[in-house]
């Protein structure tokens, strides 16, 4: 039997901070990413066993919750592990912890299995369940939100989908989405702020030379800190193609 969980640590590194020291959110999103597709190799599917099968994950969902950043030289554990695999949908779920042990970031996430040559769903393999081997344990109770929700923008601003954006499915790397997100926050926020929860559902593909728009607006009627309403969108076709919510907390003296 496989060993359930896999672990993998980082350091971080100067290239991966912000002005606090500390690693930013697409640090720890790369942090997350590349302890899955090490976990997929070392289960003996990784990116070159699944490109051979024309198959790929795509990623349908983020939840994130943070305690704390880690900051510029910590070294940090990544447990990574497969709650749940059915039909084409897979549930994984993450910790990422301190050097002593502590829990500091939880996230979970929903993939789907891609044939990509037909930009499809397909059904996962029986036999994949084996190899990764499955612990349904959830790293949250509370099931994902819809994020079903309309709002009237406050802030926009416009990106061009470029090459360095394409991921080896070839289509735009999901990171890339939570960057045009953050990248709409107010400056005032992010300089008296910091996001404790990222919840982000990708609902089309985007291709290259696209134009699409990222807009937020904050909920006023919010007590429990700062929450924004994010939406990415397709300028030219209309289209949604991620919508998210991020909480803020005051920064403490």
């Amino acid at each position: 039997m496989p060993k359930k969980r896999f672990s993998k640590k980082f350091e971080v590194h100067y290239y991966e901070i912000n002005t606090l020291q500390e690693a930013t959110l697409l640090s720890l999103l790369n942090y997350l990413e590349d302890s899955a597709i090490s976990h997929s190799a070392f289960a003996g599917y990784g990116v070159n066993e699944l490109m051979a099968a024309d198959s790929g994950w795509v990623l349908n969902r983020w939840s994130l919750k943070i305690d704390r950043f880690p900051k510029l030289g910590e070294e940090i554990t990544v447990e990574t592990w497969p709650s749940s695999f059915e039909r084409f949908y897979g549930n994984r779920e993450f910790a990422i912890l301190d050097s002593s042990g502590k829990t500091i970031v939880k996230a979970a996430s929903i993939w789907i299995y891609f044939n990509i040559k037909k930009r499809r769903p397909m059904r996962i393999p029986a036999e994949m369940g084996d190899a990764y081997g499955i612990e349904e344990t959830r790293a949250f109770e509370q099931p994902f939100t819809d994020l079903d929700f309309d709002f009237e923008s406050e802030y926009t601003e416009e990106f061009s989908i470029k090459r360095s954006d394409i991921d080896t499915n070839n289509h735009v790397n999901n990171k890339k989405y939570v960057e045009w997100i953050m990248e709409t926050v107010p400056q005032e926020i992010y300089d008296n702020y910091k996001v404790t929860s990222v919840q982000i559902i990708y609902r089309k593909e985007a291709s290259l030379g696209t134009i699409i728009k990222s807009d937020c607006a904050i909920d006023r009627d919010y007590t429990q800190g700062l929450r924004i309403f994010h939406r990415i969108w397709d300028r030219d076709t209309g289209l949604e193609l991620a919508s998210a919510e991020t909480i803020w907390q005051k920064i403490l003296p």
